[in-house]
């Protein structure tokens, strides 16, 4: 017997469906029967006629469909380019200009997937209903949208707490299977709880957008964060965000696909969300093409819209040059690819390199409109100049990740530092010099603020933005009369970043080689080597800053540079490959006509940990191996003694090189932290350093009053007291904090009132 027809609507259990309008109704959103007397659903006319089954809307044409898929993407890039909004004013662009660039950016390849999507999704509910699919890929929403948030928090404590890298590793991975079973039942539990409120009455759409807000706020929220701080790591920021943005737009587009619009939106998107989208692809990206400052902002924030605007500027690179026109690129001529900002301008080649609207170096009076007293002594240097007609040139270079006690210079038994020891028979060397810091925030923001990390005005993300109200020491210098030029090998040390302020040129050789990956100390030289000769004919001193990352991890080899095996040999060999950087500086400098105007320091950035007390790499501890750093300054000749002087009567800050600059060049010191190397240099009878030296490493604290050191680690309830005799026990292997009790109590008032820490000892 036939069953008995049912007139009445079928209505789904599912919190994503909604009740079918009526009997042979064509929506999308009509769900399938659950009566048991439903006729074999492989009978094609059974199912085109019966009402009690799920009807299936037309596939209509290609156009409609993928105007659909527009039109829904177009909703998910909106929502999900929030976060990247955010970033790009944060980074002191355009919070709409970043939100209509990075919705444009990602919004063809969230509809080519969506439309994707939704043609598969058509052929899974044609076998097993539309309420099963939506099912599932709610289910799916709802999983990634709480699981993506507890995994990161899970990250970012272990990684404040847990020092062990493979310890952390192994507790992430057996509590992230455990995050990921919980979420996955949580979820389903959540699906189940909206279709008993649909039984119930409760409007399905209402119930989706709540399952919509669960899915996509915990994560929405996490990315706030990422304006403020993030992981360590220069490129932490950008992955992180790109994590999150990947998630928000992995959620927003299941839920779009799973609930749809319903049968008024879709003819209306099937109408004119091709046009909708199109529209607002080319104002975002038109926007962005022709807004240089808000391409860097949108690159400078990170995330999936960013990666993608690096790809797009890189695909406008037609010269070859590694750079490109648009999307924030620094290519001024793509016909030539000598021309870009920051490149090297030789001066009377034809050519102006730089962009700069001059070939070589501009004109003083375009620079400084009004003569400072020290441009008015100051005289075209000559190779027999007197180094007392004005202010000596300052070559500053930064050996990034290089441990004093590795170098030959400080007495290690293997050459790696034949440059440098050169240079330190010409000056002094500090046999006790300390970085402010082991993370290389710390150990080189100083260098350009003048301050502390701490007391450095900067925006709150932990690789920060240097903020416009320092006052720079390129920018004192500036003032007094120097032209100023850097040479960046580090991403984080980036125009982008704030760095840039108060040098006319500002070289990032980066760009054209990953530092981590590659090898830029040769590029930084001949970076280097092109800024002195152009300022050869330069009336004013020259302040030049060299960045040589190469020591730093990840280690290569370099042919003639064999130290032995292991990643200490490596670094060994890199801190020789690096001395040979040093020394072709060097040597560029020496035949130049400013040779006998030159002041030369070089330091260390901060030290490398090879497992001495338990951990590799730096940031983490204060102890001797990541802390103590070269230092050698060389002064013009004829004003300091012979050169060969080691000063070791107590220790010195890589702090006291913006005062000792300063000093260099007869600016005032009022305001920068530290206290000037140059009378220690002169060997000036009455000269002392007067105050202990202090460090931080998260919350470690370190002051060394030599030879007596004394580390302070911050911990809940009793801090951690460690007092070594430098003198006596280079090593640190030694704790005398039990039997030195005075020498306790004194140091570690003073390192609490320096940073304003509570005795929790007392």
């Amino acid at each position: 017997m036939a069953p008995a027809r049912n007139d009445r609507t079928v209505t789904s259990t599912d919190p994503a469906s909604e009740p079918t309008q009526s009997q042979g109704s064509q929506s999308s959103d009509t769900t399938p029967a659950t009566s048991p007397h439903a006729p074999d659903a492989k009978d094609p006319h059974a199912r085109a006629s019966d009402p009690r089954l799920p009807s299936v809307p037309p596939p209509g044409s290609s156009f409609a469909l993928a105007s659909e898929a527009a039109a829904l993407a177009l909703a998910t890039a909106v929502l999900g380019s929030l976060p990247a909004a955010l970033r790009v004013a944060r980074a002191g662009g355009s919070f709409v200009g970043g939100w209509l660039a990075a919705g444009a950016i990602v919004l063809p390849a969230l509809a080519v997937l969506i439309y994707l999507t939704h043609a598969a999704g058509r052929g899974y509910r044609m076998l097993t209903g539309q309420g099963a699919g939506r099912a599932t890929a709610l289910g799916l929403a709802l999983w990634v949208g709480l699981l993506a948030p507890l995994l990161m928090l899970l990250g970012t404590v272990l990684k404040a707490n847990t020092n062990h890298r493979g310890l952390g590793g192994a507790t992430f991975g057996v509590l992230g299977v455990v995050l990921a079973a919980g979420t996955a039942l949580v979820a389903r539990r959540v699906v189940v709880g909206g279709r008993w409120l649909v039984e119930r009455g409760a409007s399905p759409r209402v119930v989706a957008g709540g399952f919509a807000a669960i899915a996509i706020g915990p994560m929405l929220a996490l990315s706030l964060p990422l304006l403020r701080e993030s992981d360590a790591g220069a490129h932490a920021p950008a992955v992180a965000a790109a994590l999150i943005d990947g998630a928000i737009f992995a959620v927003a587009t299941s839920v779009a696909v799973a609930f749809g619009p319903g049968d008024e939106l879709r003819a209306r998107a099937r109408r004119l969300g091709l046009a909708a989208g199109a529209a607002f692809v080319l104002v975002g990206i038109g926007w962005l093409s022709v807004s240089q400052p808000l391409g860097v902002a949108l690159r400078s924030g990170g995330g999936l819209a960013a990666a993608i605007v690096g790809g797009l500027e890189r695909w406008t690179d037609r010269d070859g040059d590694g750079r490109g026109a648009l999307f924030g690129g620094q290519d001024c001529d793509e016909g030539d690819p000598r021309r870009f900002r920051g490149a090297a301008d030789p001066p009377n080649d034809g050519i102006d390199q730089d962009c700069d609207g001059f070939d070589g170096a501009p004109a003083v009076a375009a620079a400084e409109p009004t003569p400072t007293p020290v441009q008015a002594a100051a005289s075209p240097p000559r190779p027999d100049s007197s180094p007392t007609a004005g202010p000596p040139s300052v070559l500053l270079v930064t050996l990034d990740t290089v441990r004093a006690d590795k170098t030959s210079a400080y007495g290690f038994d293997k050459p790696t530092t034949p440059r440098l020891e050169v240079l330190a028979s010409q000056g002094a060397l500090f046999e006790h010099a300390y970085a402010p810091g082991t993370d290389t925030q710390r150990a080189l923001a100083h260098l350009f603020s003048g301050q502390g990390f701490d007391e450095t005005a900067k925006d709150r993300r932990e690789w920060p933005t240097l903020k416009d109200e320092n006052d720079t020491l390129a920018e004192r210098l500036k003032r007094a009369g120097y032209a100023t030029a850097a040479v960046s090998s580090f991403q984080w040390l980036s125009r982008e970043r704030g760095f840039a302020q108060g040098f006319d040129s500002f070289v990032e050789v980066f760009e054209d080689e990953h530092p981590e990956r590659g090898t830029t100390g040769p590029r930084a030289v001949q970076a280097a080597r092109a800024i002195w000769e152009k300022a050869a004919a330069e009336p004013r001193p020259l302040f030049l800053w060299v960045h040589l990352f190469d020591a730093h991890a990840q280690y290569k080899t370099h042919a003639g540079f064999d130290f032995g095996r292991g990643k200490l040999g490596a670094y060994l060999g890199e801190i020789a490959f690096t001395d040979k950087q040093l020394g072709d500086l060097l040597d560029a400098v020496a035949s130049s006509p400013r040779a006998a105007t030159t002041a030369v320091i070089v330091h260390g950035s901060q030290g490398e940990a090879f497992d001495e007390h338990g951990t590799t790499g730096h940031g983490k501890d204060l102890y001797e191996e990541v802390l103590r750093i070269p230092l050698v300054v060389s002064l013009p000749k004829g004003s300091a003694p012979a050169g060969g002087k080691r000063y070791g009567a107590s220790a010195v800050s890589s702090l006291d090189l913006a005062p000792t600059i300063l000093d260099l060049a007869g600016v005032s010191q009022s305001g920068v932290a530290g206290q000037s190397l140059l009378p220690l240099v002169r060997g000036e009878a009455s000269a002392k350093r007067s105050e202990p030296v202090y460090a931080r490493a998260g919350k470690r604290y370190a002051v060394i009053d030599y030879p007596l050191k004394l580390v302070l680690q911050e911990r809940k309830g009793k801090d951690r007291l460690l007092l070594f005799d430098l003198a006596a026990d280079p090593g640190e292997t030694r704790d005398l904090s039990e039997q030195r009790a005075a020498d306790l109590t004194r140091l570690s008032d003073l390192v609490r009132a320096r940073f304003s820490l509570k005795d929790q000892n007392k």
